[in-house]
């Protein structure tokens, strides 16, 4: 009588980060894991799509509630999962890094995984929504992620010409974990600021003469 292996074990990725077992399985053509995720994890189903091409995936991160990519944007951020990456997937580390705004790591994907580096700036967008409902919610967030997530937020709403609401979140992260990149990002809002006023009291002033 044939002689059945035992099933390996699961692995330590899977038995913590399961999401993240099932989307580098699906990276790499599994469709067991593609439905998987569709079953047990909405956010990062969404990505997976999203990084298979599919437009639809797209607009749904782009467009959806940041509730519902809740369990994508809760790992990119993990440090035992970052060490795991770090060693086996830097191609994936280095995605979650451009999310959370470290443009070192965007300006590598654009190089080397295009189709990555696509996708940051809609993720960035819905990154830096996710962390101003969790500022707003329980605050119950580090200092240091503070500082990250107020640069982000700052920056988000300087590319969108939003200049008061990027000089608050600059504001509201330096009072709690003052950093470089925070004042000088405040110091490009305000003359980005300044410049706008400049500008629309030089047209007043043509209008009035």
């Amino acid at each position: 009588m044939k002689k059945h292996s035992a099933p390996e074990p699961p692995s330590w990725l899977e038995q913590a980060f399961p999401q993240v077992h099932y989307l580098l399985l699906a990276l790499d053509g599994e469709e067991i894991a593609t439905r998987w995720l569709s079953e047990n994890s909405h956010g990062v189903a969404l990505l997976t799509r999203a990084l298979s091409g599919e437009k639809q995936a797209l607009a749904g991160l782009e467009n959806g509630h940041s509730a519902d990519l809740d369990d994508l944007f809760e790992l990119i951020a993990n440090d035992d999962l970052a060490g795991w990456l770090k060693e086996r997937r830097p191609e994936v580390l280095l995605f979650f890094q451009a999310i959370q705004g470290k443009e070192d790591a965007r300006l590598h994907l654009e190089r080397r995984k295009p189709l990555f580096g696509r996708l940051v700036p809609t993720l960035r967008r819905a990154y830096a929504r996710f962390l101003d409902r969790s500022l707003n919610g329980s605050g119950m967030i580090e200092d240091d992620a503070m500082a990250d997530m107020g640069c982000l937020i700052g920056e988000m709403h300087l590319k969108q010409g939003e200049f008061e609401k990027a000089i608050e979140a600059f504001s509201r992260a330096i009072e709690t974990h003052p950093a470089p990149d925070l004042y000088e990002g405040r110091a490009r809002a305000y003359r980005a600021l300044a410049q706008r006023d400049e500008g629309a009291a030089t047209l007043l002033r043509q209008r009035q003469a």
